[in-house]
C-alpha cells in the first residue's frame, strides 16, 4: 500500500454518524426511526437495507409541520441530560454528581405529592427514580461505579421491588450493567460498562480559572 499510494493517504475512516447510530442503537424493540431530511432518509434506508432488511419498514420520513425535535420534545430531554437535578413525575427528584471515583445519585422526595403514607411515598418515588436513573445513565453515557442513595424503605419486599425495577429498566442498555442489593444504609451499588467518554466529558472543558473546583 505504501508503494502504490503517496503519503499522506487515508487508511481508515470511522462510519458517519448515521451508520454509527444505526449500528449502536437499532434494536428489536425500536418501533420506528423518524428522519426529517431527505438525504439522510435515503442514506439510512440504503444502509439498513444492507444490514437489517427486516427493519426497512421502520424507517419513516417525518413530514410534520412542527419541527421533529419540537414535536417530540427532544431538546428538553437533551437539556435534562446536562442538569444536576432531574425532576420525577410525583414531584421528587434525583441529583446526579459524577466524581473521579464514582457517580453518586441521591433521591429526594421532599416535594413528592402522590401517596399520603410515608412508606408508599418512599416506594413510589424510588420506583420512579429507578426508571429515570436507567434512562439518565444511557443519555449521559455514564460508566464505572454508580452508588444510588434510595429513600429508606423498611419493608424488605419494597427494597426487592425497587431492585427488580432497576434491573428491568437497564435491560434496554447496550452497555454491560451489574447491580447489587440495597444495603441497610439504603445504598445500592451498580457498575456500568464505560463504552466512551460521558456526555459531560465530551461536551465540557475544565475551567481554567477555578481548575474545576467550581469556586474562585
Amino acid at each position: 500500500a505504501a508503494d502504490s499510494n503517496p503519503a499522506p493517504f487515508l487508511i481508515h475512516q470511522e462510519s458517519n454518524v448515521i451508520v454509527r447510530a444505526i449500528r449502536d442503537y437499532l434494536r428489536r424493540d425500536i418501533g420506528e426511526i423518524l428522519i426529517d431530511s431527505n438525504t439522510i432518509y435515503e442514506r439510512a434506508k440504503e444502509h439498513i437495507q444492507l444490514v437489517r432488511p427486516d427493519f426497512i419498514n421502520r424507517v419513516k420520513k417525518y413530514e410534520g409541520e412542527v419541527p421533529l425535535f419540537s414535536h417530540y420534545q427532544i431538546e428538553s430531554q437533551i437539556e435534562s441530560a446536562f442538569q444536576r437535578e432531574v425532576r420525577l413525575p410525583s414531584g421528587g427528584s434525583i441529583v446526579i454528581d459524577p466524581t473521579e471515583a464514582l457517580t453518586s445519585i441521591d433521591i429526594n422526595s421532599a416535594r413528592a405529592t402522590k401517596g399520603g403514607d410515608i412508606e408508599e411515598t418512599a416506594l413510589n418515588t424510588n420506583l420512579e427514580a429507578a426508571d429515570e436513573i436507567a434512562r439518565q445513565l444511557r443519555l449521559r453515557d455514564l460508566g464505572g461505579l454508580v452508588v444510588i442513595d434510595f429513600i429508606d424503605m423498611t419493608p424488605v419486599r419494597h427494597q426487592r421491588e425497587v431492585e427488580n425495577r432497576l434491573r428491568e429498566a437497564v435491560r434496554l442498555d447496550r452497555a454491560r450493567v451489574q447491580i447489587g442489593r440495597i444495603s441497610r444504609f439504603g445504598l445500592l451499588e451498580m457498575s456500568r460498562q464505560r463504552l466512551s467518554p460521558s456526555l459531560a466529558e465530551a461536551s465540557h472543558h475544565i475551567c481554567p480559572r477555578c481548575s474545576g473546583t467550581g469556586v474562585v
